[in-house]
């Protein structure tokens, strides 16, 4: 069964689509053609990609509306060819889990089998796949594709939202790349890795309900990325500084805007920019009273890591990182 948040994109696409000017060429939009352009921006045979997706942007509406599940199918099996059996292709499938509005999207009950996706179609897509993996965690769960995918989401619900010691570290140990197709760095969940494994003090701890069996049962999740951040807008400080990191390959998926970077690179430069600047992902308005009761906090934090573990060198061997 597709999912009524599925459902619902398509329609919106066809009644875009019914307003597009007719009389256009229209573009092919096939495996191959998809194929041909993850060549050119480096995708190959044996990658473990982690993919941040919004399909209305990889053609014209009046093309998608053409496509089984509006093209979603059609990308996802190019990914998987392009890649190969000992490749990974992986997504986040995020849920509406938490008890509270206040901490999270709330109202579902998580069962990693029928809870859809909060992200996206392409990562419903995912979901519908029977060859899929879903890891464990109730709000922040990720899907997995691929021979060794079991083993890169095991564990997740035993650790941290987006503890080092899960799927999150494994993309960083296993040298995953991380995609944006038609994204930003708004969309960057690994941005928040490095907040959790620095244990960052605007983390907080949070309630979330999951199937347990025949009954709904509450369960607490750790360091959850609660509150606003600097880095979900574009042109933040964190854009600014990753520019100069020369870490990003640009190209193009048909009209969709593709950015790609290995996992290790964005988080050995993130975590060092983040010892070197506390409040790098929080925003300088003083007059905004969330961000700057944590400023002071974050600096504290922070020396207190350098203290224990000899600095930034001391913090990255601490974390596994490089």
């Amino acid at each position: 069964m597709i999912p009524p948040c599925v459902e619902e994109e398509e329609q919106v696409f066809r009644e875009i689509a019914g307003k597009e000017l007719t009389g256009m060429r229209d573009e092919q939009v096939t495996k191959e053609t998809i194929m041909e352009d993850l060549t050119k921006l480096g995708i190959s045979r044996g990658d473990k990609i982690v993919l941040h997706s919004n399909l209305r942007k990889l053609a014209k509406s009046r093309i998608l509306v053409k496509l089984p599940e509006c093209g979603a199918d059609c990308l996802i099996e190019a990914f998987l060819d392009q890649v190969g059996s000992e490749g990974i292709l992986c997504v986040p499938t995020f849920t509406n889990a938490f008890v509270s509005h206040s901490s999270g999207p709330a109202g579902q009950v998580f069962d990693p089998n029928t809870t859809p996706s909060r992200v996206g179609s392409i990562t419903n897509a995912v979901l519908e796949r029977p060859e899929r993996v879903r890891s464990l965690h109730p709000t922040h769960p990720w899907a997995a594709i691929g021979k060794d995918a079991a083993e890169f989401v095991e564990g997740h619900e035993k650790v941290s939202t987006f503890g080092r010691d899960s799927i999150c570290g494994r993309m960083y140990d296993w040298d995953s790349k991380i995609v944006w197709l038609g994204t930003t760095g708004t969309t960057n969940t690994t941005t928040h890795f490095a907040e959790d494994w620095m244990d960052m003090p605007y983390m907080t701890t949070e309630k979330a309900m999951v199937k347990d069996g025949d009954r709904d049962k509450m369960v607490t999740v750790y360091r959850s990325p609660s509150g606003p951040r600097d880095f979900y807008r574009d042109g933040c400080k964190l854009d600014k500084l990753l520019d100069t990191w020369n870490i990003k390959t640009i190209g193009k998926i048909h009209r969709a805007t593709v950015t790609v970077m290995r996992h290790r690179e964005f988080m050995d430069c993130l975590l060092k920019a983040m010892i070197d600047d506390p409040c790098l992902l929080l925003k300088d308005d003083k007059d905004d009273a969330y961000h700057t009761q944590f400023h002071e906090l974050n600096r504290e934090h922070i020396e207190k890591l350098k203290k224990d573990h000899g600095g930034t060198h001391g913090i990255m061997s601490h974390l596994r990182c490089n």
